[in-house]
């Protein structure tokens, strides 16, 4: 799997798009197995998505991103991970040992962008409770 943390120098960027560069490691069996570090070429989000699909990448890390950037990249399969600081190689670490606190795992949320939509999610698990008490009793 390769995981993608967005840096300024060695430490996570506060902003994805505008970072200096991008760490790019690859992970073996929860193992860090190679690290590459890919200069931000300064591309627009749907070209950034792109390259992040022709490199497989699985997962992006930042300090923040852009909601419409990080939608797409949820669309591509690209799990996002935001509101993260520290160093780039901590915080991986603590990624991949699911340590990591005060991040916000975007692509969930955003999945959710209208009221319908979240009611009906809503309306879908009330059922299974139902269900699942109705069985039970």
């Amino acid at each position: 799997m390769i995981i993608i943390v967005a840096c300024e120098g060695l430490g996570v960027s506060p902003h994805a798009v505008h970072c200096a560069s991008f760490m790019c490691y690859t992970v073996e069996r929860g193992i860090i197995a190679d690290c590459r570090n890919l200069p931000n070429p300064g591309l627009s989000a749907e070209d950034t998505t792109q390259m992040f699909i022709d490199l497989g990448v699985s997962t992006i890390i930042t300090g923040g991103i852009d909601y419409d950037f990080a939608n797409m990249l949820c669309h591509a399969g690209v799990e996002v991970v935001a509101g993260v600081e520290g160093s780039a190689r901590e915080v991986l670490e603590a990624y991949i040992n699911h340590t990591l606190i005060g991040a916000d795992e975007l692509c969930h949320t955003l999945a959710f962008n209208n009221d319908e939509e979240e009611a009906e999610v809503d309306d879908a698990f009330a059922k299974l409770e139902a269900n699942f008490f109705t069985a039970n009793a």
